[in-house]
């Protein structure tokens, strides 16, 4: 009786010691949160019945109109604003809009926006063919320095000509550095390269 009476007093000692010290449950995983669908899925905020009358209204006759609604459709990712920007650029009756046209272009790339770029350096209008050669500056592709030192590097209006050369210096900066880069890549994997052969 003795006996049993230890065993039962170590055995609760040994349930409350258990108890007391025993170590935490490992905390729960973190909740994934799911990316909400505003943040995943951005669509239009108008429907595309709404956006048929948007498309009339890049015709419209206010300068102002027109190209707010061709601002809307470039931002909705609607496939018509490229080809409205680019008739617009080389078109469009109000120069302030074929300026602002060129400089949209100017934060974009591919061949079609610098044909229409190029396009524009043919502009009767002072300010236009100054946007062309900003923008043409801004994407950096120097395949079009040709032709920038056959047009408007010669060009009647002063401000064009030093336009024109900016952006051929600003082309030509961006190809040193893109050859400098490129010499500097050729070094390294020369050095990593030497540096293997003498490991082994």
């Amino acid at each position: 009786m003795k006996y049993v009476l230890i065993v039962c007093a170590i055995a609760a000692a040994s349930f409350v010691a258990y108890q007391t010290f025993k170590p935490a449950p490992p905390p729960p995983p973190p909740a994934v949160l799911s990316e909400p669908a505003i943040l995943s899925e951005p669509a239009p905020v108008i429907n595309e019945a709404e956006q048929a009358k948007i498309l009339k209204l890049a015709e419209d006759q206010d300068p102002g109109v027109r190209w707010e609604a061709v601002v809307l459709l470039d931002k909705m990712k609607s496939p018509q604003a490229m080809p409205i920007l680019f008739h617009m650029l080389q078109k469009d009756l109000e120069p302030t809009v074929r300026v602002k046209a060129a400089e949209l272009l100017g934060g974009r790339s591919g061949p079609d926006v610098l044909n229409a770029l190029v396009g524009a350096l043919k502009d009767q209008e002072t300010d236009v063919r100054l946007a062309s050669l900003r923008a043409i500056g801004k994407i950096g592709d120097y395949s079009v320095a040709g032709v920038i030192a056959a047009g408007p590097v010669k060009d009647q209006e002063e401000s064009v000509r030093l336009q024109a050369l900016m952006t051929l210096n600003a082309l030509q900066d961006k190809r040193q550095a893109e050859i400098d880069a490129a010499r500097a890549r050729y070094e390294q994997e020369k050095a990593a390269a030497a540096e293997a052969s003498k490991k082994r």
